[in-house]
Protein backbone atom coordinates (compact mmCIF):
# COMPACT_ATOMS: atom_id res chain seq x y z
CA UNK A 1 0.00 0.00 0.00
CA UNK A 2 1.52 3.52 -0.95
CA UNK A 3 1.70 4.90 3.09
CA UNK A 4 3.05 1.37 3.99
CA UNK A 5 7.13 1.70 5.66
CA UNK A 6 9.95 1.77 2.51
CA UNK A 7 13.08 0.32 4.51
CA UNK A 8 17.04 0.70 3.67
CA UNK A 9 20.73 -1.03 4.19
CA UNK A 10 23.60 -1.11 3.13
CA UNK A 11 27.21 -2.20 3.15
CA UNK A 12 26.10 -6.21 5.51
CA UNK A 13 29.25 -7.49 3.20
CA UNK A 14 28.07 -11.23 4.09
CA UNK A 15 31.08 -13.50 3.65
CA UNK A 16 31.72 -17.12 3.55
CA UNK A 17 34.11 -17.01 6.13
CA UNK A 18 32.56 -18.60 9.79
CA UNK A 19 33.54 -16.27 12.63
CA UNK A 20 31.18 -15.19 15.28
CA UNK A 21 31.11 -11.68 14.29
CA UNK A 22 29.51 -13.02 11.10
CA UNK A 23 27.94 -15.21 12.74
CA UNK A 24 25.94 -12.17 14.44
CA UNK A 25 26.18 -10.25 11.59
CA UNK A 26 23.69 -12.71 10.40
CA UNK A 27 21.29 -13.24 13.35
CA UNK A 28 21.13 -9.43 13.55
CA UNK A 29 20.10 -9.39 9.86
CA UNK A 30 17.49 -11.77 10.30
CA UNK A 31 15.72 -10.19 12.86
CA UNK A 32 15.58 -7.12 10.92
CA UNK A 33 13.94 -8.73 8.35
CA UNK A 34 11.37 -10.38 10.28
CA UNK A 35 10.46 -7.02 11.52
CA UNK A 36 10.04 -5.36 8.37
CA UNK A 37 8.00 -8.09 7.43
CA UNK A 38 5.79 -8.26 10.34
CA UNK A 39 4.74 -4.44 9.89
CA UNK A 40 3.78 -5.42 6.34
CA UNK A 41 6.50 -2.82 4.72
CA UNK A 42 5.81 -2.11 1.08
CA UNK A 43 9.86 -2.81 0.47
CA UNK A 44 13.24 -3.00 0.58
CA UNK A 45 16.35 -1.30 -0.73
CA UNK A 46 19.22 -3.40 0.37
CA UNK A 47 21.22 -0.40 -1.47
CA UNK A 48 24.96 -2.20 -2.12
CA UNK A 49 27.54 -4.63 -0.89
CA UNK A 50 24.58 -7.23 0.89
CA UNK A 51 27.63 -9.70 0.00
CA UNK A 52 31.57 -9.33 0.36
CA UNK A 53 31.63 -10.82 -3.49
CA UNK A 54 29.15 -11.90 -5.62
CA UNK A 55 29.65 -13.21 -9.21
CA UNK A 56 27.49 -16.06 -10.95
CA UNK A 57 28.33 -18.72 -13.76
CA UNK A 58 26.12 -20.47 -15.61
CA UNK A 59 25.51 -23.09 -13.00
CA UNK A 60 27.45 -22.13 -10.08
CA UNK A 61 26.65 -19.54 -7.68
CA UNK A 62 28.63 -18.59 -4.22
CA UNK A 63 27.71 -20.84 -1.34
CA UNK A 64 27.30 -20.21 2.30
CA UNK A 65 24.43 -17.29 1.90
CA UNK A 66 21.66 -19.65 1.79
CA UNK A 67 19.85 -18.38 5.46
CA UNK A 68 20.62 -14.73 4.38
CA UNK A 69 18.86 -16.00 0.88
CA UNK A 70 15.79 -17.33 2.54
CA UNK A 71 15.32 -15.21 5.02
CA UNK A 72 15.24 -12.27 2.52
CA UNK A 73 12.80 -14.32 0.45
CA UNK A 74 10.97 -14.76 3.31
CA UNK A 75 10.07 -11.24 3.14
CA UNK A 76 9.53 -11.15 -0.46
CA UNK A 77 6.83 -13.96 0.49
CA UNK A 78 4.86 -12.12 3.57
CA UNK A 79 4.14 -9.08 0.43
CA UNK A 80 7.04 -6.74 1.07
CA UNK A 81 9.07 -5.82 -2.05
CA UNK A 82 12.62 -6.52 -1.91
CA UNK A 83 14.94 -4.40 -4.26
CA UNK A 84 19.08 -5.61 -4.89
CA UNK A 85 21.02 -2.59 -5.92
CA UNK A 86 24.90 -3.83 -6.59
CA UNK A 87 27.34 -2.35 -4.89
CA UNK A 88 31.13 -2.32 -5.56
CA UNK A 89 31.94 -5.23 -4.05
CA UNK A 90 28.56 -6.99 -5.57
CA UNK A 91 27.84 -5.33 -8.60
CA UNK A 92 27.95 -9.12 -10.53
CA UNK A 93 23.94 -9.75 -9.37
CA UNK A 94 22.58 -12.16 -11.88
CA UNK A 95 19.68 -13.95 -13.03
CA UNK A 96 19.99 -16.53 -9.91
CA UNK A 97 18.68 -13.87 -7.86
CA UNK A 98 16.20 -12.84 -10.13
CA UNK A 99 14.76 -15.99 -11.31
CA UNK A 100 15.07 -18.23 -8.40
CA UNK A 101 14.35 -15.92 -5.57
CA UNK A 102 12.35 -13.54 -7.15
CA UNK A 103 14.26 -10.43 -6.35
CA UNK A 104 13.95 -7.13 -7.94
CA UNK A 105 17.38 -6.25 -9.25
CA UNK A 106 19.18 -2.56 -10.08
CA UNK A 107 22.52 -2.94 -10.76
CA UNK A 108 23.62 0.68 -10.79
CA UNK A 109 20.97 2.07 -8.72
CA UNK A 110 17.55 3.60 -9.19
CA UNK A 111 15.09 6.61 -9.29
CA UNK A 112 11.84 5.55 -6.72
CA UNK A 113 8.91 7.62 -5.75
CA UNK A 114 7.09 6.67 -2.96
CA UNK A 115 4.81 8.38 -0.77
CA UNK A 116 4.92 11.40 -2.56
CA UNK A 117 8.45 11.82 -2.25
CA UNK A 118 10.88 11.69 -5.06
CA UNK A 119 13.81 9.04 -4.17
CA UNK A 120 17.43 8.65 -6.05
CA UNK A 121 18.60 5.38 -4.21
CA UNK A 122 22.32 4.13 -5.26
CA UNK A 123 25.29 2.55 -3.73
CA UNK A 124 27.72 5.54 -3.89
CA UNK A 125 30.80 4.39 -4.65
CA UNK A 126 30.63 6.51 -8.10
CA UNK A 127 28.58 9.77 -6.80
CA UNK A 128 30.99 9.88 -3.75
CA UNK A 129 34.11 9.32 -5.61
CA UNK A 130 36.24 11.76 -7.00
CA UNK A 131 39.37 8.64 -7.35
CA UNK A 132 39.75 8.23 -11.44
CA UNK A 133 41.78 5.34 -10.20
CA UNK A 134 39.16 4.08 -8.71
CA UNK A 135 36.55 4.63 -11.24
CA UNK A 136 38.56 3.85 -14.21
CA UNK A 137 39.35 0.18 -12.46
CA UNK A 138 34.74 -0.44 -12.08
CA UNK A 139 34.72 0.85 -15.58
CA UNK A 140 37.14 -2.29 -16.72
CA UNK A 141 35.45 -5.09 -14.09
CA UNK A 142 31.59 -3.87 -15.54
CA UNK A 143 32.66 -4.61 -19.00
CA UNK A 144 30.96 -7.37 -20.50
CA UNK A 145 34.18 -8.43 -22.64
CA UNK A 146 36.22 -8.43 -19.25
CA UNK A 147 32.98 -10.72 -17.43
CA UNK A 148 33.16 -13.27 -20.44
CA UNK A 149 36.67 -13.91 -19.81
CA UNK A 150 36.60 -14.16 -15.75
CA UNK A 151 33.27 -16.61 -16.50
CA UNK A 152 35.98 -18.97 -18.56
CA UNK A 153 38.13 -19.07 -14.65
CA UNK A 154 37.18 -22.07 -12.41
CA UNK A 155 35.04 -20.62 -9.60
CA UNK A 156 36.98 -22.02 -6.77
CA UNK A 157 40.03 -19.41 -8.38
CA UNK A 158 37.69 -16.90 -9.06
CA UNK A 159 36.39 -16.23 -5.53
CA UNK A 160 39.82 -17.03 -3.95
CA UNK A 161 41.32 -13.96 -6.20
CA UNK A 162 38.29 -12.26 -4.82
CA UNK A 163 38.64 -12.72 -1.36
CA UNK A 164 42.21 -11.45 -1.94
CA UNK A 165 41.52 -8.58 -3.90
CA UNK A 166 38.62 -7.51 -1.27
CA UNK A 167 41.13 -6.03 0.69
CA UNK A 168 42.06 -4.03 -2.32
CA UNK A 169 38.79 -2.52 -2.67
CA UNK A 170 38.38 -2.42 1.13
CA UNK A 171 40.67 0.02 1.11
CA UNK A 172 39.77 1.87 -1.75
CA UNK A 173 36.16 2.10 0.13
CA UNK A 174 38.82 3.37 3.41
CA UNK A 175 40.06 6.29 1.33
CA UNK A 176 36.56 7.37 0.86
CA UNK A 177 35.74 6.86 4.10
CA UNK A 178 38.56 9.17 5.61
CA UNK A 179 37.23 11.85 2.99
CA UNK A 180 33.92 12.19 5.13
CA UNK A 181 36.10 12.03 8.27
CA UNK A 182 38.29 14.86 7.67
CA UNK A 183 35.86 17.47 6.18
CA UNK A 184 37.06 17.17 2.24
CA UNK A 185 34.26 17.61 -0.26
CA UNK A 186 32.58 14.64 -1.42
CA UNK A 187 31.56 14.23 -5.07
CA UNK A 188 28.21 15.24 -5.00
CA UNK A 189 27.69 18.48 -7.13
CA UNK A 190 27.14 16.09 -10.32
CA UNK A 191 23.70 14.92 -8.74
CA UNK A 192 22.88 18.04 -7.15
CA UNK A 193 20.81 19.08 -10.47
CA UNK A 194 18.86 15.89 -11.35
CA UNK A 195 15.00 15.49 -10.50
CA UNK A 196 15.01 13.62 -6.89
CA UNK A 197 14.23 14.96 -3.58
CA UNK A 198 16.61 12.89 -0.99
CA UNK A 199 19.63 10.66 -1.90
CA UNK A 200 19.67 7.60 -0.02
CA UNK A 201 23.65 6.31 -0.83
CA UNK A 202 25.85 3.72 1.39
CA UNK A 203 29.51 2.47 0.68
CA UNK A 204 31.29 5.16 2.98
CA UNK A 205 29.83 3.34 6.07
CA UNK A 206 29.11 6.58 7.98
CA UNK A 207 25.52 7.19 8.86
CA UNK A 208 24.07 10.78 8.73
CA UNK A 209 21.37 12.96 7.49
CA UNK A 210 21.23 16.38 6.10
CA UNK A 211 18.23 18.30 4.94
CA UNK A 212 18.98 21.72 2.55
CA UNK A 213 16.60 23.81 1.55
CA UNK A 214 15.50 21.49 -1.41
CA UNK A 215 16.64 17.56 -0.97
CA UNK A 216 18.20 15.46 1.70
CA UNK A 217 20.93 13.48 1.57
CA UNK A 218 21.03 10.27 4.04
CA UNK A 219 24.33 8.35 4.24
CA UNK A 220 23.45 4.51 6.03
CA UNK A 221 26.29 3.53 7.95
CA UNK A 222 26.66 -0.21 7.49
CA UNK A 223 25.64 -3.70 9.06
CA UNK A 224 29.02 -4.63 10.29
CA UNK A 225 29.32 -2.14 13.06
CA UNK A 226 26.76 0.32 13.25
CA UNK A 227 23.46 -1.96 12.17
CA UNK A 228 21.92 0.85 10.63
CA UNK A 229 19.10 1.52 8.11
CA UNK A 230 16.56 3.88 7.01
CA UNK A 231 12.54 4.04 7.25
CA UNK A 232 10.78 5.97 5.36
CA UNK A 233 6.64 6.56 6.75
CA UNK A 234 4.66 8.88 5.76
CA UNK A 235 7.06 10.91 3.65
CA UNK A 236 9.29 11.52 6.40
CA UNK A 237 13.18 9.35 6.11
CA UNK A 238 14.24 8.28 9.54
CA UNK A 239 18.21 7.39 10.25
CA UNK A 240 18.57 3.96 13.23
CA UNK A 241 20.01 1.43 14.18
CA UNK A 242 18.85 -1.96 15.58
CA UNK A 243 19.06 -1.06 19.01
CA UNK A 244 16.55 1.75 18.45
CA UNK A 245 19.05 4.81 18.23
CA UNK A 246 17.76 7.48 16.02
CA UNK A 247 20.00 9.90 14.03
CA UNK A 248 18.75 13.31 14.11
CA UNK A 249 18.51 15.47 11.04
CA UNK A 250 21.55 18.28 10.27
CA UNK A 251 20.36 21.11 8.35
CA UNK A 252 22.85 22.76 6.02
CA UNK A 253 22.60 25.95 4.10
CA UNK A 254 26.17 25.32 1.92
CA UNK A 255 26.05 22.28 0.20
CA UNK A 256 30.09 22.04 0.39
CA UNK A 257 29.78 21.47 3.90
CA UNK A 258 30.99 18.24 4.60
CA UNK A 259 28.87 16.10 7.03
CA UNK A 260 28.84 15.34 10.52
CA UNK A 261 29.82 11.59 10.96
CA UNK A 262 26.88 9.52 13.25
CA UNK A 263 26.02 6.26 14.73
CA UNK A 264 30.00 5.73 15.32
CA UNK A 265 30.68 1.96 16.39
CA UNK A 266 29.79 0.75 19.31
CA UNK A 267 32.67 0.41 22.20
CA UNK A 268 35.35 -2.16 21.41
CA UNK A 269 34.02 -2.69 18.38
CA UNK A 270 36.22 -1.09 15.79
CA UNK A 271 39.03 -3.31 15.66
CA UNK A 272 36.54 -6.35 14.42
Amino acid sequence: MPGDAVYFVSDAHFSARDSAHEREKRERFSRFLAGVAAEGAERLYVVGDLFDFWFEYRRVVPAGFGDILHALRRLRDAGTGVTLIGGNHDYWLGEHLARDWDFDLSPDGLVAEHQGRRLRVDHGDETLSSDRGYLALKAVIRNPVFLGAARLVHPDLTFWLADRLSHGSRWLDEKQMEQGRQGRPLRLKAVLNEDFDALILGHLHLGFHLRYSRWEILCLGDWILRFSYARLVEGQLTLMNDAGLTVPVETVDDPDRPPHCRLRPRPGAEGR
